[in-house]
């Protein structure tokens, strides 16, 4: 009996493996290339504050929400959070990155907006340039 199970054991090893998932550097690769994106993105969980100051929905505007990103870029972020924030909004950011002192303060235009199965909603927003935002030094670090 132990015998046939030993080689039972063997026969299973010398399968072929399934294809392993794709980690998540992987994944964001293979997005970038995908999809053209013009500026890298990187999987970074990092703590955001959000005001949002031009929104379709009049009494969101003004509100102060917090939340998290998932990706980073140069040019944008995904964001995580319990508030629906609709595509078209324009939106202030101030996000801590951990391993540096202080925030960045940013706008950003959020492009889209879905919910996702977890009840959270996921935000892409693209930067706009502004005289008092921290975007030239966003995109140098993140460059």
């Amino acid at each position: 009996m132990t015998t046939s199970l030993l080689m039972s054991m063997f026969s299973n090893m010398t399968q072929p493996r399934q294809a392993l998932p794709k980690t998540a550097a992987e994944m964001l690769e293979h997005d970038y290339q995908s999809d053209k994106r013009s500026t890298h993105r990187r999987a970074a969980i990092e703590r955001l504050f959000i005001q949002i100051t031009d929104c379709t929905n009049a009494d969101k505007i003004g509100t102060t929400v917090s939340c998290h990103s998932s990706q980073l870029s140069a040019s944008g972020m995904t964001i995580s959070t319990d508030v629906h924030i609709p595509a078209g909004s324009l939106i202030d950011l101030w996000v801590s990155i951990s391993a540096l002192p202080g925030k960045f303060f940013l706008s950003a235009d959020v492009r889209w907006s879905s919910l996702t199965d977890n009840g959270l909603y996921q935000l892409g927003v693209e930067f706009i340039d502004g005289d008092a935002t921290d975007t030239t030094a966003w995109r140098a670090l993140h460059a």
